[in-house]
Formats: C-alpha cells, sequence, structure tokens
C-alpha cells in the first residue's frame, strides 16, 4: 500500500470513528473521547503524507534524541511548506489547529471545526499526491 493510500485510509477512519461513536446532535458530538480518537486518527494521516513528501523531495527529518520519528515539532512542516506553498501551509496550519489542538487535546465537540480540519487535510494529502504524480 502506497503512503497516499494509507493516508487517506487514516482520514476515512476518521471519518467513521465520526459518523458511528461521536453520536452527532446537531451541530455538536455528544462523546469527546470518540472526537478526540477521530482528530488523532485524521492528523496522523496527514503526517503519514508529509512526512513521505519530504522524504521523496530529499527534505531530512530531523532526529529527535531520545524521541520517536513521529515526534518531530509541528514548526519543520510549517517551515518547510511555507517554502513550498503557502496556500497549503495556512491549510496545515488549519488543520493543526483543528485537528490536533482543538480536537485532539480538547475534544472539541463542534462538527463544523472536525469537518473543516478533515476537509484541510483531504486537500495536503490531494496535493501531495498531485505532487507526486507529476
Amino acid at each position: 500500500m502506497d503512503t497516499y493510500t494509507e493516508a487517506y485510509r487514516y482520514l476515512d477512519n476518521a471519518k467513521e470513528i465520526l459518523r458511528t461513536k461521536a453520536k452527532k446532535e446537531g451541530k455538536f458530538y455528544d462523546d469527546a473521547k470518540y472526537v478526540r480518537m477521530a482528530c488523532n486518527t485524521a492528523y496522523s494521516g496527514l503526517l503519514i503524507a508529509l512526512n513521505d513528501y519530504f522524504t521523496q523531495k530529499g527534505i531530512t527529518m530531523p532526529k529527535q534524541k531520545g524521541k520517536r520519528k513521529q515526534a518531530v515539532n509541528v514548526d519543520f512542516y510549517k517551515q518547510n511548506l511555507a517554502k513550498m506553498n503557502k496556500k497549503k501551509l495556512k491549510e496545515f496550519n488549519s488543520a493543526y489547529s483543528l485537528l490536533h489542538l482543538y480536537g485532539g487535546y480538547d475534544g472539541e465537540l463542534s462538527v463544523n471545526n472536525s469537518k473543516d480540519g478533515l476537509y484541510f487535510a483531504k486537500s495536503i494529502i490531494d496535493w501531495i499526491a498531485k505532487q507526486m504524480k507529476s
């Protein structure tokens, strides 16, 4: 399975968690546990795609002593996206805030926050997939 298929699978899993477990009622979800789970899953999919993209572009992922590969500081992603595409940087900033911070940490129950975060993550993954095919 290629990296982008894997990243899309994470997004699909996040949507499934929200649809079946988070218990949507109107404009809000009822269960913060599943919102956190879904948002963390979607954000992980985005990072999988970005890590592979940067690696294929020859950008060395920083190694942090005593930490796992996924523990890369968010500034690394922001700095490298700023050099490549300012629009995608803005989308990443929004995905980071909506999925990782508000959804993943805070368990923000707003349906629109999760929906927008998923939209931005998918937009970036779509862009990466298109870049890699050209």
